[in-house]
């Protein structure tokens, strides 16, 4: 499918590959009759090589966590193992490694807008009081990627140097950590470039309200990205060529600067509603779908009754599509939470199994079904052109 071939490489926002990618769909959008707008916003592009640290005479390769401040030199180190610890050590000036509670799960990038659980918040607030100057994050595998070790703090605005070491290591090292200074090398380098968020129109006399299909372009760097979410890209601009309502204005919005911590394409285009006090009737959000060997999962968020039962209705008119259960880290979030009607659309076995590729090298395009992305972009040309919204 050309549509795959074309997105499936690695597309973060203001790359080279992403703007090659963002024209590539407006012109296919365009092509269509849709009315494109382009909105230009600065984002950081980074870049890292290969990064160590010496301890004991062994040399240890790291995993520079994205958008990491660079560091090269020799310090004393010290670890910490939960908040208690972290809240008496003093660490200034040196590497500080994490482990254990501070470095289970990755933690939220401090000013995003739609998700800051306190409990990362203290951690982070924590870590810049203490200002160590580089920290080693002891991290394994999550349930949320198929990285390992993943990177604890994916932040352009936490200005610490930090990278991530397979926590099976640790134990063969923990005796050194302390007993002497370490050397540390970790190279990384952000630039500012400008990105453009893409927000296609196609819009009816005497319209009922607007229909919103989207689904997030950009990729995590060192990785195609097929399922997440080349697929969902090839599913919107399937879907934007079978729509034929004359009751509904249309806007296709592939979302960028998705991924990382600073969602500007999301940003831009809530701020363009707010503007407009345009209606959104209803959103459709594809994310991760089509891995080979699932199915197509929906998940309905904010309909009544009787809408839910036609969606129902539809859905099982539909090849290959089930009910799904909703899941809240994604474009569709801040719809949701606003009360607008929003699906879902992803893989059935997204927490079974599909994730487990995603936002590494595994994730690439034999992984995705193309028949199944032709049967997600039927059920939604299906919705849009049949659904009743009262």
């Amino acid at each position: 499918m050309e549509l795959l071939t074309k997105i499936a490489r690695p597309r973060p926002a203001g790359t080279i590959q992403n703007m090659e990618i963002t024209d590539y769909i407006g012109s296919y959008l365009e092509k269509l009759g849709y009315v494109m707008r382009k909105v230009p916003f600065k984002c950081k592009v980074w870049e890292s090589q290969d990064s160590y640290l010496v301890i004991g005479g062994n040399k240890l390769t790291l995993h520079v966590n994205p958008f990491s401040e660079p560091f090269n030199g020799i310090r004393r180190a010290i670890f910490v193992r939960n908040l208690e610890e972290l809240e008496r050590v003093e660490c200034e000036d040196k590497i500080l490694f994490l482990t254990e509670y501070l470095a289970k799960e990755p933690l939220q990038p401090k000013n995003y807008p739609f998700y800051y659980p306190d409990e990362h918040k203290i951690i982070i607030d924590c870590l810049e009081a203490k200002k160590p100057c580089a920290i080693i994050a002891l991290t394994g595998g999550t349930s949320m990627s198929g990285l390992k070790p993943f990177p604890l703090i994916e932040d352009g605005n936490f200005h610490i140097p930090v990278a991530s070491l397979d926590k099976d290591i640790f134990p063969g090292i923990e005796d050194k950590v302390t007993e002497e200074d370490i050397e540390l090398s970790i190279v990384s380098k952000n630039n500012i470039v400008t990105a453009h968020q893409l927000i296609a129109s196609k819009e009816v006399s005497d319209s009922k309200g607007t229909i919103v299909i989207c689904a997030h372009m950009d990729s995590k760097y060192n990785t195609n990205g097929a399922l997440d979410n080349a697929s969902g890209v090839a599913v919107m601009l399937l879907a934007a060529k079978g729509i034929e309502t004359n009751r509904y204005n249309i806007d296709i919005v592939p979302f960028n600067s998705e991924e990382y911590f600073d969602p500007q394409g999301e940003l831009i285009y809530l701020e363009d509603l707010r503007k407009s006090e345009k209606e959104i009737s209803l959103l459709i959000n594809i994310d991760t779908v089509a891995h080979v060997g699932s199915k197509v999962a929906v998940a309905y968020f904010n309909f009544n009754d009787k809408e839910q039962l036609e969606l129902d209705n539809i859905m099982n008119t539909c090849t290959n599509i089930v009910s799904g259960q909703p899941w809240y880290a994604g474009d569709h979030a801040a719809f949701v939470f606003g009360g607008t009607r929003c699906i879902l659309i992803s893989a059935s076995d997204l927490f079974e199994g599909c994730l487990s590729y995603t936002h590494c090298p595994k994730d690439t395009i034999d992984l995705v079904d193309e028949k199944l992305i032709e049967n997600v972009a039927e059920y939604i040309c299906k919705v849009v052109n049949d659904i009743t919204l009262r």
